[in-house]
This record gives structure tokens, C-alpha cells and sequence, in this order.
């Protein structure tokens, strides 16, 4: 790992304030962080908060972003990123509470050199990284534009290479306080949504030792039975008669509760009628198709070509080489330090069913029920930025941030959470107060 160039002082960490570099396709720091937040968001910081910024890259592709408060209360807040998103994703969820609050911050982008880059398509071959919008939608006609994903690029190591990479952000962010405050950090929390909180997963599975506890949000579930690639091509069969109906047809619907999903939700606005179709073909990235094809390209070697039509998409079923790879990043329950989940009742992208009831599953199989704890949010669903479209979205992250509070309590007060072992319902941020 190379050393890490020593950090600017600037004159106040907050979102919109701290310099970042500028947006280019593939990267754009401010529309990254914004598109994980529900809609008249604001900064926890109500004053300047001046610091110490870091960012730079330890290792060949992989980036980084370390920013720590001049009043530095001593410990470290380390962010999984969601997606295929930028370093600084987390800008406006963990990294301003965490500053605001007192902790260093640090995050990465797992070794992806850039999101996804939309583009015109030409009248040649669609290059493997590139997947083509095959959906009616008014800003990007079907079949004349593509995002080429970075994680697509070739020489990526894919998820094992987005665990190691976390490690690494770790370790570097733990050095790089040492330096700067001339000792280490007296505590160290692990914190991720969706993606990011796969890798908080993984981290106090494999790598307990670097952290005292962490907090994730809508985490993905990776096993060779339960993942989201034997679930998402269910619903690529189902929505294209549902969404024929008018998101009207019983049978579908019930098709895919009877699947795992949650019910959906519907309302009566023509631009945004039905929330599962928020996830199939209304809102791009149009997450469902989007992620079978990207995660078949990056597991399954046997099945480079057929992904690339959304037919064959939806009728994708798992080569004996991918669910080989699968086993190699699965999620085994075995935690070695206490985490807190929370996940949305209404996330119809990474559905409870799938991937927060099968992860406590796997938690208690391994006896480690004692160090986790699950609460469901009604109303919840997998981006706080939906909340624009109506539905009557619950916006999550003050839930995480209670989620964060109470695994401080756990972790440094010795506090015994009722949650830990089971499921709770949350109907309000206060459901996981400790005093």
C-alpha cells in the first residue's frame, strides 16, 4: 500500500464547503452524495467545522477521501459505498454526521475508477461495459444510449476486490489519524448502505479486529442460494405485464409478493403510479435490469452475451461458475463485533425477505445472534431520494444515524440492545433510543 501524501487544513469540512475536486462524466462528487438523500436535506453542521482533508489514492485506482475535525473527539467513522459510486457518496449520510459530530471520516470507491458514463450509442457492437436502456423513458430513448460502468472496466477484481479495498481504506484511515494526531483512534465504527453495507458485513466477518462494531443500511446479502441475481430476473418476468396493466394486475402483484418482494405502492400521479416500477423502467438507473446485467458480467463468465439482451435478462439463471464465484464473497453470520441493521419495509430493490430476514438467518445458524440487531422500517425503501416521487416514503437516515447511536451505547456504555437476537419494527427514529 503506498504511503498517504500528509492532509491540507481547510477551513471547514461540511458538504459544499470542503473542496472537491470537479465533476466529470463517470464522476461527479456532489450529484453522488445527493442522490442517497430524500429532498430538503440539510447539514447536521450548523457552523464551520475546521479540519484536516486527505484524498488521493493508495493503491492503483483505488481512491480515497480522509477528513478529520481540528476538535476530533478521537475515534474513526469508516463508510462502505453504495453502488458504483465515488469516494464521496457518503458525503451528505455518514460523513456529515460523522463530522459534525466530532469523528474522522473516511471513505473510498472501492477501487472503481468511475460510475457510470451515459452516452449515445453508435451503429457498431455495444462494447462489454456498456449496458443499453431498452425502457421507453423521455430522457434516454430505448435502444440510443448505454452507461458504460467503470465496474465493468477490464482488469476490476469485482466484490472480493471491494472487501479487500475496504480493508485497506481502514488501515490507511487509521494510519493516517496516528500521523496526524500522533496517536490512533480510540474507537473505530464500520458504517454502509446497500453495497457498502455488504461490506460491513464482511469486514466483522473476516476482519473483526480493525473495528469495534458497525452499522449497515439496506445491505446486500451475497450467498451461492440467496442473492439477488436468483431474485431480480423474477421481477424482470413479472413487471412488463404489470406495468401493461397499469400496475393493475392482481396475478402479478401477487406474483411477486408470493416471490419475496413487498407489496407495492401505488398512487394516483401519472408521472410516478407505482413503486415497483420506480424500479424497473421509471427512474433511471432503472436498478433491477441494470444490476442482473452488471452482476452477471462481473460473476458469470459463462454467460457474457446472453445478459446483454433484457429478454434473456429476465429468464438469467445462475451458471455453476458464478455460483462457485458467489461462494467466494458469500456472507457467513459469523460477526465478530456487535453491528445494527436497518432496512426498508417497502425496498423492492434489496427486499427484507432476500436480504435482511436471510442474513439474520445466517447470523443465528453461526450463533452469533447475540452480537446483531435488525430493525424494519415501514415505509423504508432502498434510496432516501425516492421520497421526492410521493408514495409515502419514510426517508431512513435519521434511523441510521439513531442506528449509529445506539451501537456507540453498545459498544462503549456496555448497552444491552432488546433488539439484538431478533427483528424489531421501527416506527420512528426513537424506537432505537437507549436513554
Amino acid at each position: 500500500m503506498r504511503p498517504l501524501p500528509p492532509g491540507i487544513h481547510v477551513p471547514d469540512l461540511r458538504f459544499g464547503h470542503v473542496p472537491v475536486p470537479e465533476a466529470r462524466p463517470g464522476f461527479s462528487p456532489a450529484l453522488d452524495a445527493l442522490g442517497l438523500v430524500a429532498p430538503g436535506w440539510s447539514d447536521p453542521g450548523r457552523v464551520p467545522i475546521p479540519g484536516t482533508l486527505a484524498s488521493g489514492s493508495y493503491a492503483e485506482g483505488e481512491r480515497y477521501v480522509i477528513r478529520v475535525p481540528d476538535a476530533w473527539n478521537g475515534k474513526l467513522v469508516i463508510a462502505g459505498t453504495p453502488a458504483f459510486r465515488s469516494e464521496y457518496a457518503n458525503d451528505c449520510t455518514w460523513g456529515a454526521y460523522a463530522i459534525a459530530h466530532g469523528y474522522a471520516f473516511a471513505s473510498s470507491n472501492k477501487g472503481i475508477a468511475s460510475s457510470a458514463v451515459v452516452e449515445p450509442l453508435g451503429g457498431g457492437a455495444v462494447p462489454h461495459d456498456t449496458y443499453t436502456v431498452p425502457f421507453a423513458h423521455p430522457a434516454l430513448p430505448p435502444g440510443r444510449f448505454g452507461y458504460r460502468l467503470g465496474a465493468l472496466a477490464t482488469g476490476h477484481g469485482g466484490i472480493a476486490a471491494w472487501n479487500e479495498d475496504y480493508v485497506r481504506l481502514v488501515m490507511a484511515a487509521k494510519a493516517f489519524c496516528a500521523a496526524y494526531a500522533g496517536a490512533a483512534p480510540a474507537r473505530t465504527y464500520a458504517v454502509g448502505l446497500s453495497n457498502g453495507g455488504a461490506q460491513v458485513r464482511t469486514l466483522l466477518e473476516r476482519r473483526p479486529d480493525l473495528v469495534d462494531g458497525g452499522v449497515e443500511w439496506a445491505a446486500v446479502y451475497w450467498s451461492p442460494e440467496r442473492n439477488f441475481l436468483r431474485d431480480l430476473p423474477t421481477f424482470l418476468r413479472v413487471m412488463p405485464g404489470y406495468r401493461a396493466s397499469g400496475a393493475l394486475s392482481a396475478s402479478d402483484a401477487r406474483a411477486l409478493v408470493d416471490a419475496g418482494f413487498p407489496p407495492d405502492v401505488r398512487q394516483d400521479d401519472p408521472a410516478h403510479p407505482s413503486l415497483y416500477d420506480e424500479y424497473y423502467a421509471n427512474t433511471p438507473a432503472f436498478y433491477a435490469d441494470i444490476s442482473v446485467f452488471a452482476y452477471a458480467r462481473m460473476l458469470d463468465p459463462d454467460a457474457p452475451d446472453a445478459v446483454s439482451d433484457p429478454a434473456l435478462r429476465a429468464s438469467y439463471e445462475l451458471s455453476a461458475r458464478a455460483t462457485q464465484a458467489i461462494a467466494g464473497i458469500a456472507h457467513t453470520g459469523k460477526l465478530g463485533k456487535p453491528l445494527i441493521g436497518i432496512a426498508g419495509g417497502n425496498d423492492v430493490f434489496i427486499t427484507p425477505a432476500h436480504h435482511f430476514d436471510a442474513y439474520r438467518e445466517a447470523v443465528t445458524q453461526a450463533g452469533r445472534g447475540a452480537r446483531y440487531a435488525q430493525y424494519l422500517i415501514p415505509g423504508g425503501t432502498h434510496v432516501d431520494a425516492f421520497a421526492a416521487f410521493g408514495y409515502g416514503i419514510v426517508p431512513q437516515l435519521p434511523y441510521a444515524y439513531a442506528a449509529f447511536e445506539q451501537l456507540v451505547a453498545v459498544v462503549e456504555e456496555g448497552y444491552a440492545s432488546p433488539a439484538f437476537g431478533t427483528l424489531c419494527i421501527a416506527d420512528s427514529p426513537e424506537t432505537l433510543a437507549t436513554h
